[in-house]
């Protein structure tokens, strides 16, 4: 009796490239520790778990690149959170500053009122004028 399947054959060809010349030394390597019994029934293991394998146990590439993602996920937060650190300190740097140019406003704005009155102008003119220091007196008598 025969299957009612036609028998199939596949080559498999190694290009001189550098991946399929050490997958080529993997596949010679195990066909030499006996571990399988022919290049097929390699192929055929290298299949079976590759394509039949359970969706609870994910492909170790697959895990290598969640791990990836999740390292990546991480440091964009801490990246955020820095950068919300840097602009909060400069907003209060920012404050401080303002805070203080505000004061020094209100300092300059309350020391002319506080200072002196300005002498008198007369007074001034009188002393640079000899003649008006002499009528100032008939000035003020009048």
């Amino acid at each position: 009796m025969t299957s009612g399947k036609p028998r199939s054959s596949y080559v498999v060809k190694f290009v001189q490239t550098e991946a399929d010349q050490d997958l080529l030394g993997a596949v010679e390597q195990a066909l030499e520790d006996e571990s399988y019994k022919s290049f097929s029934d390699l192929c055929k293991q290298a299949l079976r778990r590759l394509l039949f394998s359970t969706d609870a146990e994910p492909m170790p590439m697959m895990a290598l690149l969640e791990q990836q993602v999740m390292t990546l996920q991480m440091q964009i937060m801490q990246i955020e959170q820095r950068s919300k650190e840097s602009q909060t300190n400069t907003v209060a740097e920012l404050e401080h500053k303002i805070q203080q140019l505000s004061d020094r406003v209100t300092q300059l704005e309350q020391q002319p009122a506080s200072s002196p009155q300005a002498p008198d102008k007369t007074a001034e003119n009188a002393e640079l004028d000899p003649l008006l220091s002499r009528l100032a007196p008939f000035l003020d008598d009048f």
